[in-house]
């Protein structure tokens, strides 16, 4: 009898204590819907500073005046000047940390919205790589890992012009800490490189076989690698094959950027390794861009640049309105600054020479200013 009360005591003291747990629990849970029904504001707050520290925001506005001396340097016999002010580039963009080691970026991009408006999505895209692991992933739309494009000016270098690559891709790499070595392949479809060649401007033009299709599918790749041999130096090499008109078309190119003491210099060499034959003469033009820049840093707010660039067809004689060679030289100058918002006032002066055909009226040269105020944030 003893024992069969002492049993039906602890069972009965269990569940006291179990209940007493229970009913703790749901009273401090209860507590907490109460201050959070009390104070809604204060909850709210919370999970939006949790949002807002997953999330960077950046944007810039620029408005550029530019100043030509000849509207038309096809034509000689014209010779008119051209001047204008728009808003050059709008971007708003922004960063999201969704995970340890996954982010996403999105860029959304206005040009020209004076004259010939366009908004477009420039980038849209996610890493994936986790700190201290040297493998990484990138996919999306971007300007592909194709050209370094280093810029102290106002207009970028010519190599940009003529090589960007911005499509959606999909990159794998490798980063080792030894030189900061990185080393990435990248793969997209089309023939995104050569049209950018085509349409820039510079003399090089396609000229394929009567009913062509270019090639849409994903057969086009990137091979690039880069290193830091020393502090402030990088060099980098890149490779790029696409589909053409019968054989692929393949480009190459090296570029080197330092900054010795308050010098920067950058050099970048791209040209064509093998091109499709023209259908009209059955010939290959093997096109070559190159730059060479150096800056300087007068002062703290102030950096000036110069940069000579040359353009080569693989042409035979004068071309009218072919580019041969430019320079340009200019300034920046930091108006303001806080935090992550700057203000900056630039100025460049252009020189371009072009070739010239024996006996024609096409103008070989042409000058440029411009000037650009730019908010960054």
């Amino acid at each position: 009898m003893k024992k069969a009360l002492l049993g039906i005591t602890i069972i009965m003291f269990l569940i006291i204590t179990c209940l007493q747990a229970v009913m703790a629990a749901s009273n401090a849970e209860l507590e907490k819907r109460i201050k959070e029904l009390e104070n809604p504001s204060e909850s709210n707050s919370d999970t939006l500073a949790k949002i807002a520290d997953r999330l960077t925001f950046s944007g810039s506005v620029e408005i550029d005046l530019s100043y030509s001396d000849d509207s038309d340097i096809s034509d000689n016999a014209i010779n008119s000047s051209l001047s204008d002010i728009e808003v050059g580039t709008i971007e708003l963009g922004v960063e999201a940390i969704l995970h340890d080691y996954v982010t996403a970026n999105l860029l959304l991009k206005g040009e020209e919205l004076d004259s010939d408006p366009t908004v477009f999505w420039d980038e849209a895209f996610f890493t994936i790589q986790k700190e201290g692991f040297p493998l990484y992933f990138v996919g999306g739309k971007r300007g592909l890992p194709f050209g370094s494009f280093e810029n102290q000016l106002i207009n970028d270098p010519i190599t940009c012009e003529l090589y960007e690559i911005s499509d959606t891709g999909v990159t794998i790499g490798v980063i080792f800490d030894t030189l900061d070595i990185n080393f990435s392949t990248t793969v997209y479809k089309g023939e995104v490189l050569m049209d950018t060649v085509s349409n820039a401007g510079y003399g090089f033009e396609r000229n394929n076989t009567p009913g062509y299709t270019a090639d849409d599918k994903i057969k086009s790749y990137i091979i690039n690698f880069s290193m830091t041999p020393i502090e402030d130096l990088t060099i980098a090499a890149y490779f790029n094959s696409e589909t053409g008109d019968d054989e692929r078309n393949t480009t190459a190119g090296l570029s080197l950027h330092y900054e010795p003491f308050q010098f920067i210099i950058d050099s970048e060499y791209i040209t064509a390794l093998n091109r499709e034959k023209h259908f009209a003469d059955d010939k290959e033009y093997n096109e070559s861009a190159w730059f060479f820049s150096l800056g300087y840093q007068i002062m703290e707010p102030l950096i000036a640049a110069v940069r000579y660039e040359s353009f080569d067809d693989d042409k035979k004689g004068g071309q009218d309105t072919h580019l041969a060679y430019r320079y340009s030289l200019g300034a920046t100058y930091t108006l303001f600054t806080k935090k992550s918002f700057v203000c900056n006032l630039s100025l460049e002066y252009r020189k371009s020479e072009f070739e010239h055909t024996a006996g024609s009226n096409a103008d070989n040269n042409l000058d440029e200013l411009f000037a650009q105020l730019a908010i960054e944030f």
